[in-house]
């Protein structure tokens, strides 16, 4: 099974969206690139799962020397961490628990039968650090700051 996560790369977070045979399964947030824990890099990975006292069974893939794990924010943080939302409500993620829940049941049955899950990350557009261009109030182009 591979599962496919499409990122948008804000200034302030990274959203994105999981795919499952092109529907949509769930949405995800992540630390910005500004963060001092940025997004891992994009590419395949092997998702596995592991147990522990506080969130009980969660996703993780090991990528860049670090673990990453796919499971609620609430008791570590953004910190290596990939949070399933279920839908945003004026930019306010709501419901990660429940999108939480509902991925990792769905690949743990898949999983416990002895298939590998993979998840593919990729943006349509990379972030740029260059100069943004717009046009100011006489028309003319001037640099500005992304």
């Amino acid at each position: 099974m591979k599962l496919l996560l499409k990122r948008e790369y804000g200034k302030h977070l990274t959203r994105g969206t999981v795919f499952l045979n092109g529907k949509v399964l769930c949405k995800t947030l992540e630390p910005s690139l500004l963060h001092a824990s940025n997004p891992c890099r994009e590419g395949l990975f092997r998702l596995d799962f592991d147990c522990d006292e506080d969130s009980g069974w969660y996703l993780y893939f090991e990528a860049e020397d670090r673990r990453i794990k796919i499971k609620d924010n609430s008791a570590t943080g953004f910190r290596d961490n990939i949070v399933p939302v279920t839908c945003f409500k004026k930019s306010i993620p709501k419901f990660t628990r429940l999108a939480c829940r509902k991925l990792t049941d769905k690949l743990l049955q898949c999983m416990e039968e002895g298939e590998e899950v993979w998840l593919e990350i990729y943006s349509e557009f990379k972030p740029s650090k260059q100069k943004r261009w717009k046009l100011n109030p006489q028309n003319t182009l001037q640099g500005q700051e992304a």
